[in-house]
């Protein structure tokens, strides 16, 4: 468990023995901040049934399952009949798959006293399946506790967040990030997007190479083949795209930033990475929206537009 976690996971033990758990909680925040991490860690505490106290500071404790018992080895093995999981391997997720749920909550428990349910991507909801679990949380059943996790909560129904503890989880961000991962840097605005490159040392590689393509590509018009096969065949291609042009902003800017190879090029002026960050947004708007888009073409219309952009404003 990731340690930014810690203090939620103290919050929600001190609920828990003191009988105050809401039936309803909502974990939002950033992709991979540990929503889905922390619900599954609670679930397994509220159908454990020899539940331990671990002592993480003074007067501290975080509740831990005992991974031994009979639902703990039926619930680690998604074979648990009083808890409900619902992850869509859709975009949406329909007004059917909720009343399930609402049906699910109306049965009596199976082994233990308390039912669960999690609802992975809560924004995923369609409007009907929203007012549909709406209904369930206005009129909760004994002992039942409902776990949403979104990283948009903005999606959400104001009334879904209403009738939920919500819960942001805030990872840090720079040398705090770096250091849940044993790295060192001095990039104050490394955060969690960047979490392939962080975990990954094979990613890190094909970023810092992908990088160094791109300013080359801006700045001497070379590499436009490893640019774009980077850009039409990686899936992080289009975020580390942004992520070099929005650091490129902050050194023109005057911001502090890692430490860069920049210093012996001629880097576009601040109007022109502009131009260039909304081109690239637009394109990854586009690859994110459209049901039916072609990578590679999207990817070399975008240099193209990008070397036009560089050219148009050299030659003025």
């Amino acid at each position: 468990m990731n340690t930014w976690l810690l203090n939620i996971q103290q919050q929600l033990s001190r609920q828990i023995l003191a009988s105050k758990l809401p039936h309803a909680l909502l974990f939002a925040g950033v992709p991979n901040a540990g929503q889905e991490k922390l619900a599954d860690w609670l679930i397994n505490v509220l159908l454990c049934q020899a539940l331990h106290q671990e002592n993480v500071g003074q007067e501290q404790v975080v509740i831990q399952p005992c991974g031994q018992c009979k639902t703990c080895k039926l619930f680690l093995n998604s074979s648990y009949p009083d808890h409900l999981s619902i992850i869509s391997d859709k975009s949406t997720i329909g007004v059917d798959v909720i009343r399930k749920l609402s049906q699910f909550f109306e049965k009596t428990a199976h082994i233990g006293q308390a039912k669960t349910a999690l609802v992975n991507h809560a924004d995923h909801m369609t409007i009907s399946a929203a007012n549909a679990l709406l209904k369930t949380l206005e009129e909760p059943t004994s002992n039942s506790f409902i776990i949403l996790t979104t990283d948009r909560s903005d999606l959400l129904l104001p009334t879904i967040i209403s009738r939920c503890q919500r819960i942001e989880v805030r990872p840090p961000v720079g040398e705090k990030l770096l250091a849940e991962f044993h790295q060192q840097g001095d990039d104050v605005f490394v955060n969690l997007s960047h979490l392939n490159e962080l975990s990954d040392s094979d990613a890190a590689h094909a970023y810092n190479e992908f990088r160094t393509h791109f300013i080359q590509y801006l700045t001497l018009h070379r590499n436009r083949n490893e640019v774009l096969v980077a850009l039409a065949q990686h899936s992080d291609g289009y975020r580390w795209l942004e992520k070099i042009v929005v650091g490129l902003m902050r050194e023109q800017s005057g911001w502090q930033t890692a430490r860069s190879d920049n210093t012996l090029v001629k880097i576009p002026d601040k109007q022109q990475l502009c131009h260039i960050y909304n081109l690239a947004q637009t394109a990854n708007t586009k690859l994110k929206t459209l049901v039916q888009v072609n990578r590679q073409f999207l990817s070399e219309k975008l240099l193209a537009d990008i070397s036009f952009a560089i050219r148009n404003s050299d030659q003025n």
